[in-house]
């Protein structure tokens, strides 16, 4: 990330342990983020019986007062905040990897960078019920869950301080879930993070070699050369990339130009809505309900990239984990070629 250098001087670096932190690391450049308070967070997982024994779940409806006040809900008009009638409920974190209120850190240090973990974190609670899959919701209501991603992203975007705004999903014990009702998160931070800046460079750069957008010429040449398509129809282009990381790992696309998923027509959000439920459906038919991953790389807030860059959502699902090689060399051995994990995908549900 592209943060100010700032950091704690040797006598307040004991006193900074239970503040959330960017904090760089000099022999990479790489940024990460120090969130003691998530270690606190509650796990609720584990057979019926345990669940039992477990507290309530503070996403469900009844039990709003777990939660902090609730940022936005698609509710009842006849229903009050913080109480049941909500279809869709958004509330703040209660343990966030990143703070509004987050003192600014301290004296700057040249070997350790260093910048107060400033930013907003969401809870976007996706059901009522305790619904523990994605998939399994009503078209309406997934229909919702999805504008609502839509309606926060906008939201968030109108904040100055905001360069960048991630949502994603963690469905599942072996996807990093630690409550199994189901939910998503949205993450606005003061910088653009890595992974999506370096998907801009490279996307800036195809475009002032070529005049045209990568991932335009991408969905042309998935649909013109269809062995890695799971499916499509006049919108959206679902398909196993052609350098997929993880085995199933899953892309979808609209065929439309689209930038920023913010700016996505409701139309086009429903029509993503449909899609989304549909490779989901394929997903936990052919794989046996996996814990999954997925977020929405969109463009960056108030930035110029309108010509080159194209929204997307990627599904990553948690069948092998990341072992010595991966992390030891950056480069990830896939078990399964994104062309036979596409044709199992397509022909699953047949």
């Amino acid at each position: 990330m592209l943060l100010l250098r700032q950091g704690f001087s040797r006598s307040g670096w004991r006193r900074s342990i239970a503040v959330r932190q960017f904090r760089q690391d000099p022999t990479t450049g790489r940024w990460v983020i120090i969130a003691p308070g998530r270690a606190h967070r509650p796990r609720r997982f584990g057979s019926s019986e345990e669940r039992a024994e477990a507290e309530p779940c503070p996403f469900c409806s009844g039990n709003e007062a777990l939660t902090p006040p609730e940022i936005w809900a698609a509710r009842a008009a006849e229903s009050a905040a913080d109480g049941p009638g909500w279809r869709v409920r958004v509330v703040p974190n209660k343990y966030p990897a990143l703070t509004e209120a987050e003192p600014a850190a301290g004296l700057t240090d040249n070997l350790y960078p260093s910048q107060a973990a400033l930013g907003a974190h969401e809870v976007i609670i996706e059901s009522p019920a305790h619904d523990v899959s994605l998939g399994t919701l009503s078209e309406d209501q997934f229909s919702r869950v999805v504008l609502s991603y839509r309606q926060r992203l906008r939201e968030l975007s109108r904040d100055a301080r905001w360069r960048y705004a991630l949502l994603y999903k963690n469905q599942g014990d072996g996807a990093g879930a630690t409550l199994e009702h189901v939910h998503s998160q949205l993450v606005a931070m003061p910088a653009v993070p890595q992974a999506p800046r370096q998907e801009l460079e490279r996307a800036k750069a195809y475009f002032q070699a070529t005049g045209e957008c990568i991932y335009c010429v991408l969905i042309e040449r998935e649909t013109g050369r269809p062995e890695r398509v799971i499916f499509q129809d006049e919108h959206f282009l679902a398909l196993c990339p052609f350098a997929a990381r993880f085995a199933y790992e899953t892309w979808l696309v609209p065929k439309n130009h689209l930038p920023a998923f913010a700016d996505s027509p409701e139309g086009t959000v429903q029509a993503f809505a449909r899609s989304l439920k549909e490779i989901l459906k394929r997903i936990d038919a052919v794989l046996g309900d996996p814990p999954f991953n997925f977020f929405i790389h969109s463009m960056p807030i108030a930035d110029g990239a309108d010509k080159y860059y194209h929204w997307q959502l990627r599904i990553l699902p948690q069948l092998a984990r990341a072992a010595g090689f991966e992390w030891g060399s950056g480069a990830h051995i896939n078990s399964v070629a994104p062309e036979e994990a596409a044709r199992v995908l397509r022909d699953g549900l047949r």
